[in-house]
């Protein structure tokens, strides 16, 4: 599947069954966050965020904006730009997501 895509091109993914697997989920969240749609809520929160680096233990401290963590039902769809490491990571896990050209 991997060799079908060029780096650069548009791919459609479409989560198409329930992911029971904790690493396959991560790996989809991370690759849908790279839609703009999924990822603006986290850009939003971190544009208005305000760094305050304090001393805590000894060392300097900043806290930052919480990750979102979204739900990928069956049926969500996302449209992102392929690179080598995202064909990759598309390879672990087909078996949740059915992979087109957009």
């Amino acid at each position: 599947m991997s060799h079908e895509f060029k780096p650069g091109t548009a791919i459609k993914l479409t989560v198409t069954k329930a992911i029971t697997k904790a690493a396959a989920e991560k790996t989809i969240c991370r690759l849908f966050m790279k839609d703009k749609a999924f990822g603006a809520p986290l850009r939003a929160r971190a544009k208005n965020f305000k760094a305050k680096p304090k001393r805590r233990g000894g060392r300097i401290w900043t806290k930052y904006p919480n990750k979102l963590h979204p739900v990928f039902p069956a049926g969500t769809t996302a449209t992102i730009r392929s690179t080598p490491q995202f064909l990759k990571d598309l390879a672990s896990v087909t078996e949740f997501v059915s992979v087109a050209a957009a």
